[in-house]
């Protein structure tokens, strides 16, 4: 199972990788393409939104699955130690306590509880199979709580009071993660707002002030003014596909404090990008 779970990880972690490699190649030509081809602004929107949605777009979903799979374990684990400690004070001795939660319902933390569980029955080390569990469930915050537990087993420290206030310590951080997120809220969507007025204004002035410049001009001199019209056009398709990645990571670091987290604001933002630039410009 152990051998499982590694391939398993090795493969996830290989897979993200490989989709971050190739959406880095494919904004980079795609940049190239747009550098060269600032006459033809309709295909820069095309070719900057194909390699997101090819590549970023899994590897955004990858990533975020991960980190919510890693945040539904940490909700969870403040019960399981509760229920450890509880069996230890009810004179249980710590491995027997840990032992004794397997047959619990824990839902997502299951599986992990079953491998420290059997860790502990073959004979593994304590302080490996608790650390060992914690690498398991990928947290590192988790990760750097148990090295300090572990010290103060060694110094003789009263571990079951540990475990009881890691548990109260975890239970805290999940809250204030869920208020953070909450008072935020508005804020994200005073972004979304912000952006989409900025969206409006660039195809409104393009689409009114813009082509009504190369319908004076269309006398004379046309074909330069629409060329230097098509150029505004595609700097600016530019800028909201660089403002809308940064502006989604921005939400997500924000509201939750993870870069990662904020995925699907960097999707909707794309795609309402795409849109805006592929529907309602007007092309000449």
């Amino acid at each position: 199972m152990k051998a499982k779970f590694k391939f398993e990880f090795e493969a996830e972690v290989l897979a993200r990788n490989v989709l971050l490699f190739l959406s880095i190649i494919g904004f980079m030509y795609a940049i190239k393409y747009a550098m060269s081809n600032l006459d033809k602004p309709q295909n820069i929107n095309i070719i900057l939104v194909l390699p997101f949605i090819i590549f970023m777009t899994p590897y955004l979903i990858l990533s975020l699955y991960q980190l919510r799979k890693i945040e539904a374990k940490m909700y969870v684990i403040p019960r399981f130690l509760r229920d450890v400690v509880d069996n230890a004070e009810s004179g249980m001795d710590l491995i027997s306590s840990i032992n004794a939660t397997r047959n619990n319902e824990y839902g997502v933390l299951n599986e992990d509880i079953q491998k420290f569980s059997n860790q502990l029955s073959w004979g593994v080390d304590f302080e490996t199979a608790m650390l060992s569990f914690s690498k398991n469930i990928k947290s590192k915050e988790l990760y750097r709580d148990f090295r300090l537990i572990i010290e103060a087993r060694r110094v003789g420290g009263h571990i079951e009071k540990t475990l009881r206030e890691l548990s109260v310590k975890i239970d805290t951080e999940n809250l204030r993660k869920k208020e953070r997120k909450s008072s935020l809220a508005a804020n994200t969507f005073t972004g979304y707002i912000s952006f989409m007025i900025f969206i409006f204004i660039i195809i409104v002035v393009y689409n009114n002030l813009f082509l009504e410049i190369i319908d004076i001009s269309s006398g004379g001199g046309s074909g330069a003014v629409s060329l230097e019209v098509k150029v505004f056009l595609s700097f600016f398709t530019l800028l909201s596909y660089e403002l809308a990645i940064l502006s989604g990571l921005l939400f997500g670091l924000m509201q939750e404090s993870n870069i990662v987290k904020g995925a699907p604001h960097v999707v909707a933002l794309v795609i309402a990008t795409f849109v805006g630039f592929f529907f309602f410009v007007t092309q000449i």
